[in-house]
């Protein structure tokens, strides 16, 4: 009778998230595979059927192959510049002689207060022609550089921003990590006089392989997502270098860049995507699983 109870209790608790999730989260899901199966471009009152006209589309459609691609290199890309400079930022703050260890982590963490889209548009000024760094280049006897209008440097440039952007987050997941390392072993190598690369190689990143292992997943999974910062910096620009699966659905659902939106064949596309990411965090989730067994 007791579990019964519980059990009704447990429901009752849970329902109303489950109403939420239902109605913000599954029925868009649903209301978006039933758009795919249109030919709308979410303006007019009519649309007609079309069933999977749009996926047999997309599997030609080079521009959305291209953004899929630059998502995954941006992901990769990034997530180990995010994770390896995060981590190198934590571990002097914390096990180093560092002093200001309190100033230093305000100073990292500071990035996290501005939204992308804010970042996004002082970097693309600072950056810009006539901007500060271009001027300072060119007060040195420099060439100006197009940061965000030749493809190869657009793209370091998102990377590095977003670095840059993302540190304070996952400096602050190392830091709360670091406080799962025994004292023991700390005091320990010390004792025995292990020098600080010793220490991070065969002590710390061993200890630590659980949290590197959920914080890279988490990375790569929001580097799979982003929008904001490469709307506002490039837009998918240039020639569609930095075109990511995000900027792609966006341009096409509701830009008429190529003519009028397309939103039911951008429908088409989200699930594609959705169905990539869930495939990316199956792998990640079996990856993490094997690390745990071994």
């Amino acid at each position: 009778m007791q579990k019964k109870e519980d059990r009704r209790i447990i429901t009752v608790f849970l329902l109303p998230m489950l109403v939420l999730y239902a109605v913000f989260q599954f029925y868009p899901i649903v209301l978006n595979i039933f758009y795919s199966l249109l030919n709308w471009n979410g303006i007019t009152k009519t649309a007609n059927f079309i069933g999977l006209e749009n996926y047999r589309e997309l599997l030609h459609d080079g521009l959305f192959w291209s953004a899929i691609q630059n998502s995954v290199f941006y992901a990769l890309i990034g997530t180990v510049f995010q994770v390896a400079v995060s981590f190198l930022l934590a571990y002097l703050v914390e096990y180093s002689t560092f002093r200001s260890k309190k100033i230093a982590q305000i100073i990292f963490i500071m990035p996290i207060v501005a939204t992308p889209a804010a970042i996004g548009i002082i970097m693309k000024s600072i950056f810009s022609y006539d901007g500060v760094v271009n001027s300072m280049l060119h007060g040195m006897g420099l060439e100006k550089l197009q940061w965000f209008m030749e493809p190869k440097w657009a793209f370091v440039m998102i990377v590095l921003i977003t670095v840059w952007k993302e540190t304070g987050t996952l400096f602050i997941y190392w830091i709360a990590g670091f406080q799962m390392v025994p004292k023991t072993a700390i005091e320990a190598a010390k004792v025995d006089g292990v020098t600080e690369f010793g220490f991070l190689r065969y002590i710390l990143i061993p200890l630590m392989k659980p949290v590197i292992l959920t914080v890279s997943s988490i990375t790569f999974l929001n580097a799979l997502k982003i929008f904001d910062m490469i709307q506002t910096l490039t837009g998918g620009g240039p020639y569609f270098s930095t075109d990511m699966i995000s900027t792609y659905i966006y341009r096409t659902a509701f830009s008429s860049s190529f003519g009028a939106p397309r939103l039911s064949y951008a429908s088409a596309a989200v699930v594609v995507c959705l169905m990539f990411v869930m495939i990316c965090s199956l792998i990640v989730k079996l990856f993490r699983n094997q690390q745990k067994a071994g």
